[in-house]
């Protein structure tokens, strides 16, 4: 996953200026991390991100590799004194997933990867070449780590042979996400490999993570959003905090209070036929929106598919059809996520 974007911003005012852009509450904690959707003034998506505290004064957020260059200028054109910073191409980021995922970090680390929660992180010890033999298990980093200390001009830099961990993946399953500096890149994907041997690790690429996160009815940027949607047109109204002021939000609550906005729901095919991306959904013979994901899933092994229809025939039960190779096939609405 290291085409991700990864911007560091830091300063005395990091927060305020987050909160401002985000549709979600920022986290305040260190090594806590959100989901939430940066907006412009139309309340239309830039890109859905994961902001990481790392102390009060300075965040990671991991953005979309398409509009990272978009971020990094919406989030510059409003920082006051922040210092806004693009390390994307200084770190990896692996994301380690599935149920064993846990156990195979553990022979990583002396650090104990259960006391790391879901969508929190922690700055770790790296055991790489060597698997866990000593049986201790730090419950934390030595105080002057703490928040990613800078090192050698690096704002992520800790101690020598570590990362930023965080207990998220975009997969649906447990998992962890790891940022090791770009000179650990071999020995920490070798690492890795080797400790998950007995779990039968294998290495995976974007395709088995796209019909992962098409299972949970998870976003992919450039497909389900290409900033001409808002959150509420894309399903993400859950993402969206109102108690609270941000870039785009009185043009949500206008949206909201109109109600005719298009609707974001999963298809499942009828047939034994693939949905892909931009194939037209019609319902009594009228065009009524659009896939905008679509995949065979195989763990249901049919047809599954995000579509964005109009509100009269968004309710689960709807059947539908889809435009496939000029033929149309039936599906119908069901309730997201698909497992």
């Amino acid at each position: 996953m290291s085409h991700m974007g990864k911007i560091v911003i830091s300063g005395p005012n990091a927060m305020n200026l987050l909160t401002h852009l985000s549709s979600n509450k920022v986290p305040q904690s260190a090594w806590r991390s959100r989901y939430t959707f940066l907006l412009d003034d139309e309340g239309q998506v830039i890109d859905d991100v994961i902001v990481t505290c790392l102390a009060p004064n300075r965040f990671l957020v991991v953005c979309n590799a398409g509009p990272r260059k978009r971020v990094l200028s919406w989030l510059g054109k409003h920082s006051d004194n922040e210092v806004v910073r693009d390390v994307t191409m200084d770190f990896l980021c692996l994301a380690l997933q599935g149920p064993k995922a846990a156990r195979v970090l553990q022979l990583l680390t002396q650090w104990d990867v259960d006391a790391i929660k879901p969508f929190a992180g922690a700055h770790i010890d790296l055991l790489l070449g060597e698997r866990l033999g000593t049986g201790r298990t730090p419950k934390g980093p030595p105080s002057e780590v703490e928040g990613w200390v800078p090192f050698a001009d690096s704002p992520l830099r800790g101690l020598v042979d570590s990362c930023l961990v965080t207990r998220t993946g975009y997969t649906g399953e447990d998992g962890f996400e790891m940022f090791p500096p770009r000179e650990l890149a071999e020995a920490m994907w070798n690492a890795t490999l080797a400790a998950g041997r007995e779990a039968r690790l294998e290495p995976v690429g974007l395709g088995a993570r796209d019909t992962l996160r098409l299972e949970k009815g998870y976003l992919l940027s450039g497909t389900d959003f290409d900033g001409r949607q808002t959150p509420l047109e894309c399903g993400g109204e859950r993402f969206i905090r109102w108690d609270h002021e941000f870039v785009g939000r009185d043009a949500l609550v206008s949206q909201r209070a109109r109600g005719d906005y298009d609707r974001l729901v999963g298809l499942r095919m009828l047939g034994k036929v693939v949905p892909r991306h931009g194939c037209e959904v019609y319902h009594g013979g009228t065009s009524v929106g659009i896939v905008t994901s679509g995949t065979s899933s195989p763990t249901l092994k049919g047809g599954i598919a995000l579509a964005r229809v109009r509100p009269a025939v968004a309710s689960e039960g709807t059947g539908l059809d889809v435009l496939i190779r000029d033929r149309p096939h039936p599906a119908i609405v069901v309730p997201l996520p698909f497992l």
